[in-house]
């Protein structure tokens, strides 16, 4: 009776991280914590947190701009948790062994909304802001206060930092994993010209019109047994028919919570940052 308990367990627990609720962060390495610098941005009535990089500040060329938008377990109002994704720290090496010259940015996303205004694990939120569809963790309930998709209120911020800082608008990419994957599809979708590419991991496109993707490649990276796999192959295919540059990458027998951790990898950011306008 006690194998199968621990067995029920098991699959209890594998089936839970590969819903892709929120994805729980490691700890932050000392490296990343030391070289992001926390900044803060007002737009409107808005107040942005972010942390940020700048790889090979010698360099005098226009610098890359790079954004990553991090899963629902990064949301927060201390501009730090989201450092621990692993991803950050892929990327961050990535653009330091390549010599990339770039600003690299972590937006935080406030506890209480998300990148696309849909309640993580559910859909979106009913007006009182309580989720229709399951919980977050357990017997706790996802809760929303602003439906508004954060990235509505991320693109000013990011159109005024091209702005204010020395960027190649050929070398803009935005990158995202689990809830900001769904983020970035949101971006492109809204803002079709704005970025040079994007790669969104484990984190399905909602939407039905597949033109604005057209103007901007796509990087997407799944694992096999995510339930968001076949939906997402699919998209890609759709888009690969009408002539985009799009690229599906699966991650062989990876959950979710795997599938976030390790898309990030060189190789698939080789296909990444070969991107130019």
């Amino acid at each position: 009776m006690k194998k199968l308990y621990i067995v029920l367990f098991s699959i209890l627990i594998g089936n839970l991280c590969n819903l892709g609720f929120a994805q729980r962060n490691h700890s932050i390495p000392k490296e990343i914590k030391e070289a992001f610098t926390a900044k803060t941005d007002t737009v409107g009535n808005q107040i942005i947190q972010y942390r940020e990089t700048l790889i090979c500040p010698e360099a005098s060329d226009s610098a890359a701009l790079v954004i990553f938008l991090h899963s629902a377990g990064g949301r927060g109002n201390d501009n730090l948790s989201h450092l621990g994704m692993p991803a950050i720290k892929d990327i961050y090496d990535y653009l330091k062994q390549h010599n990339i010259h770039a600003y690299f940015i972590a937006p935080q996303c406030p506890k209480t909304a998300s990148w696309n205004g849909v309640a993580p694990g559910g859909g979106r939120p009913r007006g009182d802001g309580s989720s229709p569809n399951r919980p977050l963790f357990g017997d706790r309930k996802e809760k929303l206060e602003d439906n508004t998709p954060y990235v509505e209120y991320l693109m000013p911020f990011l159109k005024q930092y091209v702005a204010e800082h020395s960027i190649s608008k050929s070398q803009i990419y935005i990158l995202g994993a689990s809830m900001g994957a769904a983020g970035v599809w949101e971006l492109i979708a809204e803002n079709p010209k704005f970025f040079t590419a994007a790669m969104p991991a484990s984190g399905a496109y909602r939407g039905k019109n597949l033109t604005p993707f057209k103007h901007t490649p796509i990087v997407c990276t799944t694992g096999s047994e995510e339930n968001t796999f076949n939906k997402n192959k699919r998209v890609v295919e759709k888009l690969q028919q009408v002539g985009a540059d799009a690229t599906f990458i699966p991650l062989n027998g990876m959950r979710h919570i795997d599938a976030c951790n390790r898309a990030f990898s060189s190789q698939n950011l080789d296909i990444l940052f070969s991107k130019h306008r």
